[in-house]
């Protein structure tokens, strides 16, 4: 009872802090079963006697390893930090007074699962600490006295490469685990999950052994493995303004009024933005948008005395950080460009924006969606505003 409280407590411990972060965004939850290979050696000595010639000769049955089920989930709290909870269910055979039985174990246990290394969206390795209760139904005796010894002095004793010196034996016990682990992910919900683990009892009684599991995990929530296209695409709002000018008429004693309608440069911009374009899943502008990038800076350089911000977005699909870094990505490529060709880096600043300013919620029809996904240029006319943002540029 006492180990079953012990290992509640700890549970609790370990899962309340995915509550506080599942609040601040959908998280990933794995879902895993496997089987288990568990070497949790089983020694048995028996038919100790003397023979006709006085030798002692005995029996000697030894069991390496048992087989089982196991079940897997795991919550992320960040991208490389995951709390998992596994149970394994095990049949093992065994002997008593001389006759062969199968007996069962049953280990549970929360643990926190490391995985720095991202180079891949595909393969997760993962390093794991954890602790676990463990419980059996069957003896597992490294030492014991022979039956049948007259003296009642002689004893056996066995080793493994767990266990070393006497190790007592116990129906149920605590064991601390340490292991490393691969998911290998098949597509985007379904993955391959192997690991192996170290098991070292607390305290006096229990044995050290190992196990390693495999098995399929599916995956519910977080972000996408898959690449996003993030075309760049402007959708904005053109309004002319009309311009009222008094134009004196020579020779003639009457103000004459002419009305003048006049583009705003806002407008010629986001005409011209709206044709340019970038590979799949980079921030490499096409080389069809290159002279539409001339055209820009001609227009651009037109007003030497403003300042401009290059804006980029995508649409709400995907992951917040990795659309974020697209979205800058390509708004520095417009300002490279533009600054290649001519344009003062004293009148540019770029930002990405993400998905932030995103209208059209993620499950929308693709085409819907492509009017979040672009990149804008818009004028900055407050100059406090223009200093922060070339003071954190």
């Amino acid at each position: 009872m006492k180990n079953i409280l012990i290992l509640a407590t700890l549970s609790v411990a370990f899962l309340c802090p995915f509550r506080a972060y599942s609040q601040d965004r959908p998280r990933a939850v794995e879902l895993g079963l496997g089987g288990s290979a568990i070497n949790h050696t089983r020694t048995v000595v028996s038919n100790f006697h003397q023979t006709a010639s006085g030798n002692y000769v005995f029996s000697l049955e030894q069991k390496q390893f048992y087989g089982g089920v196991n079940l897997y989930s795991a919550f992320e709290l960040k991208d490389w930090l995951y709390l998992d909870l596994q149970g394994t269910f095990g049949s093992a055979t065994y002997y008593d007074a001389g006759e062969r039985k199968r007996g069962f174990s049953f280990m549970a246990g929360p643990g926190v699962q490391f995985r720095p290394f991202t180079w891949s969206e595909w393969v997760s390795p993962f390093l794991r600490l954890g602790v676990n209760y463990y419980r059996k139904n069957f003896p597992t005796c490294y030492f014991g006295r022979f039956e049948g010894d007259v003296t009642k002095e002689s004893e056996w004793r066995a080793e493994d490469a767990w266990n070393k010196g006497f190790t007592f034996d116990t129906r149920s016990y605590v064991p601390l685990t340490a292991g490393v682990g691969l998911v290998g992910w098949l597509g985007d919900r379904i993955g391959v999950k192997i690991e192996g683990d170290y098991m070292r009892s607390l305290g006096v009684k229990g044995a050290n052994f190992a196990m390693g599991t495999a098995g399929l995990v599916y995956r519910i929530g977080g972000k996408s493995k898959r690449p996003l296209t993030e075309p760049a695409r402007v959708v904005e709002k053109v309004v002319e303004k009309e311009v009222v000018r008094e134009v004196p008429v020579e020779k003639v004693k009457e103000v004459v009024k002419e009305i003048v309608k006049e583009v705003p440069f806002e407008k010629t911009l986001a005409e011209l933005m709206d044709n340019v374009t970038f590979d799949f899943d980079k921030a490499d502008i096409t080389p069809g948008s290159e002279a539409v990038l001339d055209e820009v800076a001609k227009v651009i350089l037109m007003f030497p005395e403003s300042r401009f911000l290059i804006c980029g977005h995508t649409d709400a699909k995907g992951d917040e950080r990795y659309n974020e870094r697209l979205s800058e990505a390509r708004a520095k490529a417009v300002r490279d460009a533009l600054v290649e060709r001519g344009v003062p880096e004293s009148m540019l600043c770029h930002r990405g924006f993400g998905k932030r300013a995103a209208l059209v919620p993620r499950d929308a029809d693709d085409e819907l969606r492509r009017g979040d996904r672009k990149v804008v240029i818009e004028p900055v006319t407050w100059e406090p505003l223009w200093k922060y943002l070339k003071n954190n540029d």
